[in-house]
């Protein structure tokens, strides 16, 4: 039996890792460490720990754990990570029930505090594996791009002997490993359908309210990009030209759930009450066959459809809003485009599409 370690850092990952230890993992021994990095993980956490749907699981505060460190420390962080017998990155893995672990599992590559857990579970297992998990299809063509600082690490770690770990082979588990395209040896996770085992425990866990979505056609997934990744897109002005189409009474605005921002509510549109429910958890467990969703570039729109037998009338609306000053926006579209085009999932996500006019969504 192979001891896992899953950092879900986002509710999309949280799913994943269930259907994981639904799965392809149902054998083997499963801790689970959720952070803080979204809303109501704490939470959700409590529930996830109390229906045992893992062997562990643990709640971290560390979104603001590398928040205002000096010049000094980073050097720190570097020298103990790779030649130090501990690192202050071990405060990660407080509440698991030991540091010995075959493989570890997260999204995040190429990130200093990956370094710092890496180090501490190769004190226990020298031959323990790092994998990435999918987050959502657009994130196939992530790359993994070494800062300054984990290169400095690579040379210590070189110097010591020890695998440095951007060198280091990993899996990429994913939905749909035919489009995936990196160099990670992919395994596939099965789709969750309805009724399964996964969706009863997210039902369970999340319970969405689902009846807030009858009476209205079309639901507005709202993206990161007017406050995060470069300038405001001018997504809330699309939001605002969308309902003066359809009517604020007809139409639903999902927030993100890193959004804290009080926007929409504050002019009049109704916020889903489920807004810090994953979407995927909430599609699952009802019927969304008659409504229209929109976004600029969600993943959740795809991965809840993907995940359905269902899947749901679905627009893209990035072409209607000002992407140029947001990099991490453009790249989003960029990926989107080429999803869409490729063949092998033109079949899987017939019901998508991209907007060009306002008009497209009646």
């Amino acid at each position: 039996m192979k001891k896992i370690l899953v950092l879900a850092n986002t509710y999309y990952q949280i799913i994943v890792a269930i259907q994981m230890k639904n799965t392809i993992f149902s054998d083997e021994y499963v801790e689970i460490i959720i952070s803080d990095h979204s809303k109501n993980t704490k939470e959700i956490a409590k529930k996830i720990e109390e229906k045992k749907v893992f062997d562990g699981c643990h709640y971290l505060e560390s979104k603001s754990f590398d928040d205002n460190i000096g010049y000094f420390q980073k050097i720190k962080d570097c020298l103990q990570i790779s030649c130090g017998k501990s690192n202050r990155y071990a405060y990660y893995l407080k509440n698991c029930k030991s540091e010995y672990f075959d493989e570890f599992i997260c999204f995040s590559m190429g990130e200093v505090w990956l370094e710092g857990i890496y180090a501490c579970l190769y004190r226990n297992n020298k031959n323990v594996q790092v994998s990435i998990l999918e987050e959502g299809i657009l994130s196939y063509g992530v790359d993994i791009i070494p800062t300054a600082r984990t290169k400095a690490i690579a040379v210590l770690n070189y110097l010591k002997k020890r695998t440095p770990l951007y060198n280091k082979s990993y899996n990429f588990y994913c939905f749909f490993p035919n489009i995936y395209t990196g160099r990670e040896n992919t395994i596939q996770i099965p789709l969750v359908t309805a009724g399964s085992r996964t969706a009863l425990q997210l039902s369970d866990i999340f319970n969405p309210m689902i009846d807030i979505y009858k009476e209205k056609k079309y639901i507005f997934f709202t993206s990161v990009y007017d406050f995060e990744g470069g300038e405001p897109v001018g997504e809330y002005e699309l939001v605002c030209k969308i309902a003066d189409l359809v009517g604020k009474d007809n139409l639903i605005v999902k927030t993100h759930p890193r959004d804290v921002r009080t926007i929409y509510k504050d002019n009049g549109f109704i916020e889903d009450k489920n807004s810090s429910i994953p979407w995927e958890a909430i599609q699952l467990s009802g019927d969304f066959n008659d409504k229209i969703f929109m976004t600029i570039n969600s993943g959740s729109v795809i991965s809840g459809s993907t995940m359905s037998a269902k899947p749901v009338r679905t627009y893209y609306m990035y072409k209607l809003c000002n992407i140029e000053g947001n990099p991490s926006c453009k790249k989003n579209a960029y990926d989107i485009e080429r999803l869409l085009k490729q063949k092998t999932m033109k079949n899987i996500l017939k019901n998508v599409k991209i907007a060009e006019s306002l008009d497209d969504i009646l």
